[in-house]
Formats: C-alpha cells, structure tokens, sequence
C-alpha cells in the first residue's frame, strides 16, 4: 500500500481509472469492428491519426501547467474523457469515431502532462521516481484487473454486453476525476519572469538541448514496449512452435512482474548519473531478451515456451530498470520552475516512438526474422549506452 496522504489518493485514483482502461481495451476492436462495423484498416488508421494529432498537444499543455492548480484541471479533463469515452456507444461512422477518437487522445495527452506535472509538485528527487514507481505498479494492477473481467463480455459477446463495457469505461473516468479532487492544491512553482523574455520563457525546455537529445533517446528505447504488443505475438504465432497461449503467459508474466517489482527497481534512480547508468544496465537486459526470443524458432513445443518465458524474464527486468532510469532523468534533469514544459517535451518521445515502432518492429520480426531481433538487440544497447556520455557534465 502506498504511504498516507498525497499519493494514496493519486493510486486510487489511478487505479479505478485504468480498471477501466483495462476493460475497454480488452474488447475495443471487437465492439468497433463487430459492432459499430468499421474495418480492421480504419481502426489502426483512425488510432494512427488521433495520437499524431494529439502528441503536439504535450508542449502547451506543459506550458499551461506551470501556471496553473493541475489538481482541478486534471480532474476537469477526466470528466470530459469520460463523458466522450461512454459516446463510443453512439457511433455508427469511420468519421464519427475518428472525430471522438481525437477528442479524447487530445484531451488525455494533456491530462497525462499535467498528471506528471503534479508529481513533480508532491514530491522531491528520490521520492518523485518513487512515486512514479508505485503509479506504474498500479497501472498495471488496474488494466490487468480490467483485462479479467472484460472477459465476462467477450464470452457473451454480444453489443449490449460490449455497449457495457464502454460506458463503464467512462464512468470510471468520472469516479477517479472525484477521487482526484482529494489531493491538495499543489503551490505553482515561482521563477523570475523578468529575467526571460516571455516568448523565450515558452520554449525553455525545447532549447534545452541535452533534455531534447534525452527526450529522443528515450523515445527510441519505448520501442520496446511495442515488441510485447505487435512483435511476440507475431513470433510467436507465425514463427515458432509454441502454443498460440504462450502469447498470454508471457504479457501475465510481464504485468506481474511490473506489478511487484516497480517501486524496488527505482532506487538511486532519483541521482541523474546513476540513473543513466542504470538505462544502460536495462537495454543490456532488453537486448539479451531479444537474443534469447530469437532462439525459439525451430524448436519443440515444449522448448520454444521455455525460451519465450526466458526471453520475457530478462525483457521485464529491462523495463523495470529503464522504466524507473527515465522517470529519474525526466524529472532531474528539468528545471524545477518548468517541470510543465519539460514533462511535455519528455512524452514527446513515447508518442514518437508509439507511431514509428509497431511499423519497425514488424518490418525487423516479419522480414528479417531472427536476424531482426538482433538488430532490435543492437538498438537498445547502443541507445542506452548514449545516456551514459550525454549526462556526464550535467550539475543539478
């Protein structure tokens, strides 16, 4: 359990939230092709758009969020999430989920700036890579638990039971919105505005160029959350032996262990020098598991399960490491006074690396086969490493 105060509230409110997101997921491409009648084609091209359009959306958003109460702000914009997320149920039209789908990735990508922003407000060095850390853990928690229970409805499997699912998605936006409130208004940090000029002032983070170089790294180090969603299941099914629910067994592994392991794997990440060390330790482990997947073609059954599991051991434990090492350089090395602005910068990297990773990662897994995990493997530990000489003068 979380400690009193602050980020108790922030968990439960995180956790009712992504109860939510975990049973909405679960049956999104079902619900949108089975019963709005979409095509597989305009799901991903709808989804596609929506995050290029909303992924600007993070730097005035963070140049908003250093002057104003977030805690009400976040609040504000889960409601209208919540309300457009329960309006999927309406749709009948590739333009009309297109429109809403905007609406609401727009509407989340600032509320996942100002959400960063608030911690950094709540909490100080150390503790603010833990916070993090117990917020992930409980990410986790949440959508595994809403990944359970949406099974309730893919086993009926009829629109009612769907239509179900999706407004009970939004009401969960508007319960964690109420939960929210019970934070404490957080002060807005101070800083000498006359020593800026107000048009530089705006772009403080993005003139920052050894953040900007980080936020870049960082992006292409993400990729690798698109190997468990797009690349395993596609070796898995079409490249090896092993049963098609191997696919489950290794993303339960990988939620569990993310589950438990979170807040212990962020230790001495809240120190910007050890913290780039410890990217580089983690892209050693993504880069072993992606070495050790490559084995599992042309194995046995039984084999090609145990290297997969192998594979994702040492993948999860990359992730925990390199998770908590980019949470401690997102928040050290921003300036305190435009945390806003830099954690607007800093998700620029995840969304970058969410549109250009699942057609890389297919392309290296599909085409390249074996070979390609090895490229992935090369990527990750050259990435990793760069942290270690691009952090190397920074003074705090």
């Amino acid at each position: 359990m979380p400690e009193r105060g602050p980020l108790r509230f922030m968990a439960a409110s995180t956790l009712i939230n992504t109860f939510g997101n975990g049973l909405f997921i679960t049956i999104e491409v079902i619900f949108l092709t089975r019963s709005v009648g979409l095509s597989a084609h305009q799901v991903g091209l709808g989804f596609t758009i929506a995050t290029a359009i909303s992924l600007p959306i993070s730097i005035p958003a963070g140049h908003l969020a250093d002057k104003l109460q977030i805690r009400n702000w976040v609040a504000g914009s889960q409601v209208i999430q919540g309300i457009g997320a329960a309006c999927f149920i309406f749709v009948h039209s590739f333009m009309a989920f297109l429109l809403l789908t905007i609406l609401v990735e727009a509407i989340g990508t600032a509320s996942g700036t100002l959400r960063m922003t608030l911690i950094t407000r709540l909490s100080t060095g150390e503790g603010r890579v833990r916070f993090r850390a117990y917020l992930r853990a409980v990410v986790n928690l949440g959508i595994g638990a809403g990944t359970a229970f949406a099974g309730v409805a893919l086993a009926l499997d009829t629109r009612t039971a769907y239509a179900t699912i999706v407004v009970i998605n939004g009401v969960t936006f508007i319960l964690a919105a109420l939960m929210f409130l019970k934070l404490p208004l957080s002060p807005i940090p101070s800083r000498d505005e006359s020593a800026l000029n107000a048009k530089v002032s705006r772009a403080v983070a993005l003139r920052d160029r050894r953040y900007v170089s980080a936020t870049i790294l960082n992006g292409l180090y993400s990729i690798h959350f698109i190997i468990q969603g797009v690349g395993l299941p596609l070796w898995i099914v079409n490249y090896t032996t092993a049963p098609h629910w191997t696919v489950s067994v290794v993303l339960l592994i990988n939620t569990i262990a993310c589950v438990l392991f979170s807040v212990k794997a962020s230790h001495g990440t809240g120190d910007v020098q050890n913290a780039a060390k410890t990217y580089f330790r983690a892209g050693l482990f993504v880069a072993a598991g992606c070495v050790v997947y490559s084995l599992a073609k042309g194995t046995s059954p039984t084999l090609a399960v145990i290297i997969l599991i192998a594979g994702m051991m040492l993948h999860v434990t990359g992730e925990l490491f390199g998770s908590a090492a980019g949470w401690g350089l997102g928040f050290g090395l921003a300036k305190d006074e435009f945390q806003g602005q830099y954690q607007g910068v800093w998700s620029l990297g995840f969304g970058l690396g969410g549109i250009v990773g699942p057609t890389l990662i297919t392309f290296l897994v599909v085409d390249w086969q074996r070979a390609g995990w090895f490229v992935m493997a090369a990527l990750f530990v050259v990435t990793t490493y760069l942290f270690i000489p691009l952090v190397r003068s920074y003074k705090s």
